[in-house]
């Protein structure tokens, strides 16, 4: 980033948030274990320490919980927390905590808290739990050396491989340090390595042989999908029209969605075409998909929220070009797609193709033919029974469930 560019995010972001900026930067820099904890903060350790957990898993990462959208870790953590797992979460970002002490209850044993304040005391007062993981993502920059502190104090590592290490996905600066740390943790008996998808696993298991190794993909909170929810967001129903196929997508707006094939639906004038999510770059804006009258983007929307606009999407779309990163690719959207009981027409991606729930289409003219069969067959009871019980069968708890199965093999074998 220039001078120029750095000038205008100050002043765009303003003295206060420049500061809260310059905090996390300097938290990520991973100088030390962080601050000496302070007496309020370990007497807050202790009162979460105070059950007695079989294990803990400390989930070390950079981007937080609420700063960016929700996704695997967030899912998968919070349902992974009971009376014998205890998760911490990781966050250095003030959008996660609503008090000075740092630290927020997310769920039954789940909590996120500023380990920046809380690692050096937090280290010793564990080695009461007898199973300790750290948890750390595949695509994030957690250091090496980081992880071998944990590892030096007896935890041992579950290894999120998450999405295939690609330049696309990582900046240039950082996918040296992480493709280097991809083949230090897979080479490490006291890693588990836990692949969300086919591809990801067979790449895993051809790089190190003997790597431990496991594969759960991703899932949907299914309770909070439910095909009730509803919207009062007056510019979204006021431009969807009844009588016109309402084909939706809600996600990431980068460079594997086909834009090409989302220009081929815009042809359609019995077709409206419905986006909504963050844009990852600058593809949506220069595809020029966005110039058709029939094609609207109408931004991020909450998480809570989302339920209520896909209730009005006739069909739902994962609309992506077939390449390295999607072929690796495990949509959190098409579980949620389907707990909503909606029809789901995706590329031909390999971890949408094992689901007989969900059609798949090999190319543009294929994809927009089943769009408008998926639009006549939207109310058929049966196929809506389909989805649901597919949804249901890979929802988060399930998810977390089996990884909670591994990891009590994991113990029972080795003690």
């Amino acid at each position: 980033m220039g001078i120029r560019e750095k000038t205008d995010k100050i002043r765009s972001l303003g003295l206060r948030g420049t500061v809260k900026m310059a905090a996390v930067k300097w938290k990520k820099r991973e100088r030390g274990s962080g601050m000496l904890t302070a007496p309020a903060r370990k007497e807050i350790t202790d009162r979460i320490l105070s059950r007695d957990y079989k294990r803990i898993i400390i989930f070390e990462n950079h981007f937080g919980y609420g700063n960016i959208m929700m996704q695997r870790p967030q899912h998968l953590l919070r349902n992974c927390g009971d009376s014998e797992t205890l998760v911490l979460y990781n966050s250095y970002y003030d959008i996660d905590f609503q008090t000075r002490g740092r630290v927020t209850k997310i769920g039954n044993s789940v909590y996120l808290l500023d380990l920046y304040y809380y690692r050096r005391y937090l280290m010793e007062a564990v080695k009461k739990i007898p199973h300790r993981y750290l948890c750390v993502y595949s695509t994030d920059t957690v250091p090496r050396a980081r992880i071998d502190e944990y590892l030096a104090e007896g935890f041992r590592v579950i290894y999120e491989y998450v999405d295939d290490i690609n330049p696309e996905l990582i900046s240039p600066r950082k996918i040296g340090l992480i493709t280097e740390r991809h083949s230090h943790l897979l080479a490490d008996s006291r890693v588990l390595t836990v692949a969300t998808a086919d591809q990801l696993y067979q790449n895993a298991a051809a790089m190190d042989p003997k790597c431990r190794l496991i594969q759960i993909s991703n899932g949907a909170e299914c309770g909070r999908f439910s095909p009730e929810a509803s919207t009062d967001d007056r510019e979204y129903l006021e431009w969807i029209r009844q009588d016109k196929i309402k084909a939706g997508y809600y996600g990431a707006l980068a460079s594997w969605v086909d834009y090409d094939l989302l220009k081929r639906l815009a042809d359609d004038p019995k077709i409206q075409v419905i986006l909504i999510g963050v844009e990852h770059d600058s593809s949506l804006q220069e595809s020029g998909l966005l110039e058709r009258e029939n094609v609207k983007y109408f931004g991020k929307k909450p998480y809570e929220r989302l339920p209520g606009y896909v209730r009005w999407f006739d069909v739902c779309m994962i609309p992506f070009v077939i390449n390295e990163i999607t072929m690796a690719t495990s949509p959190v959207k098409l579980f949620e797609y389907m707990a909503m009981e909606k029809p789901v027409v995706s590329a031909a991606l390999p971890e949408c193709m094992k689901y007989d729930a969900a059609v798949t289409a090999r190319s543009q003219e294929e994809f927009v033919r089943m769009v408008h069969e998926c639009y006549e067959q939207r109310e058929d009871q049966k196929r809506k029974e389909q989805l649901r019980r597919c949804a249901w069968e890979n929802d988060w708890s399930a998810k977390a469930r089996e990884l909670k199965q591994c990891l009590s093999q994991w113990e029972e074998n080795e003690g």
